[in-house]
């Protein structure tokens, strides 16, 4: 029999244990790259955010583009080979890519080949479990596993080029709320009063 005095202490850490260890997840739509959001940020508050955080060297063939932005990470980020942000004619992020290297997990001394599920562990945990798993791989070559987030405004992939498993391993956020091909209202104000 339990002393009366344990019984209420014993209750709380029975009601309370399944809530310390549940993660409070985000939709995929509220998920932020580099601190980034991607529904409010445009072109100019993406270059202006990696040029504060520092270690990106913009692409020299992307600097005076309005479509799109490549970032060769340098001293963060050094798992991946580049960052591509691409753009409406409005400025609004359509999509952002991000292309992994493949033997190379920050803070880590693996002599194996990254996989997909190491990039997916971290998302499960700030996303939650991913809406569809696929195992992939063609014309008999070794099958791995993609990952995809999905809610009404966001994508988030994470999948290897190529479909195969010898592929680097990407992860794609796709925005579906910004229209690619709207186009920025370029009229003058006289114009429109005209």
């Amino acid at each position: 029999m339990m002393p009366n005095k344990l019984l209420p202490f014993t209750f709380c850490c029975l009601f309370l244990a399944p809530q310390l260890h549940a993660a409070e997840t985000v939709p995929a739509s509220e998920f932020k790259v580099l601190g980034i959001s991607l529904i409010e940020a445009d072109i100019a508050s993406v270059r202006s955010h990696l040029w504060d955080i520092g270690g990106y060297l913009q692409a020299k063939t992307s600097i005076k583009q309005h479509n799109y932005d490549k970032f060769f990470p340098w001293s963060t980020m050094r798992d991946s080979y580049y960052i591509l942000f691409r753009y409406n004619h409005a400025g609004k992020i359509t999509s952002v890519k991000r292309l992994y290297r493949p033997y190379s997990i920050e803070q880590s001394n693996r002599r194996s080949a990254i996989k997909t599920r190491d990039i997916a562990l971290p998302l499960i945990q700030k996303l939650g479990q991913p809406t569809q798993v696929q195992t992939k791989g063609w014309g008999g070559t070794l099958s791995y596993r993609a990952y995809t987030w999905k809610d009404d405004k966001v994508t988030i992939t994470i999948d290897r080029e190529g479909g195969e498993k010898l592929g680097n391993i990407f992860i794609q956020y796709t925005v579906h709320v910004h229209d690619p091909y709207e186009v920025a209202n370029t009229k003058n104000t006289n114009q429109e009063e005209a």
